[in-house]
């Protein structure tokens, strides 16, 4: 992934919703609103499908963190765009994975994370943060540029339209089939690990809440 500092830095304009939620916080350049996103506690809102609410409720996953900025890169005609990213969730990425998809025969479980797209650059702005992974995802089977905040039927018919690329190429997913494959996203997520870990399993992950 590549630092905020490869955007563009332009003044922000009250010219919408999103650059004025940013001005009205003292917050004047684009950079520093990445920075200030970035900055902000990570954990699941009350819909993902609604960035806005990531202010509201301080809080937000890299569905909404992301889709904040995408909202205010558009305001500011920035040519830059929310990514869906598919990678291979396994043991070396979560804990306790494993435990969950081997039994099916799989090495590994597909899903997604968002990231900012900016010309050949990709910028995490949940890098660092406290969401429950052992490792930054820097490989990406396949990436879908998206709204900023696409609803969660078009994530799902996005994840599903990708999945079936993988069964090209991974006979063992489509031995088990899509409904299987939503069935472990569903355990996958925090109700499948320990108490303690449950609040920063899987809150930007797409599961069948499309979280």
């Amino acid at each position: 992934m590549n630092p905020i500092t490869v955007l563009p830095d332009v003044e922000i304009e009250d010219c919408g919703e999103f650059s004025r939620i940013f001005l009205q916080q003292g917050i004047q350049s684009f950079q520093s609103a990445c920075r200030k996103v970035k900055a902000m506690p990570y954990g699941s809102n009350s819909d993902s499908t609604r960035s806005k609410l990531l202010f509201a409720e301080n809080q937000g996953t890299c569905s909404t963190k992301h889709g904040a900025i995408a909202h205010l890169a558009q305001e500011l005609n920035l040519p830059i765009h929310k990514n869906l990213g598919f990678y291979r969730l396994n043991d070396t990425i979560v804990t306790g994975v494993k435990g969950i998809i081997e039994p099916h025969g799989l090495d590994y479980i597909p899903q997604i994370h968002c990231f900012l797209g900016y010309e050949n650059y990709r910028i995490d702005l949940t890098e660092g943060n406290c969401n429950g992974k052992n490792k930054t995802i820097d490989d990406y089977d396949f990436i879908v540029p998206v709204q900023p905040d696409p609803s969660s039927e078009e994530k799902l018919d996005c994840y599903l339209s990708t999945l079936r690329q993988y069964f090209e190429f991974a006979p063992e997913l489509k031995a088990i089939g899509e409904e299987k494959v939503l069935e472990l996203l569903e355990a996958c997520d925090g109700r499948a690990f320990p108490a303690e870990n449950r609040q920063v399993a899987y809150p930007c992950s797409l599961m069948l809440r499309i979280a």
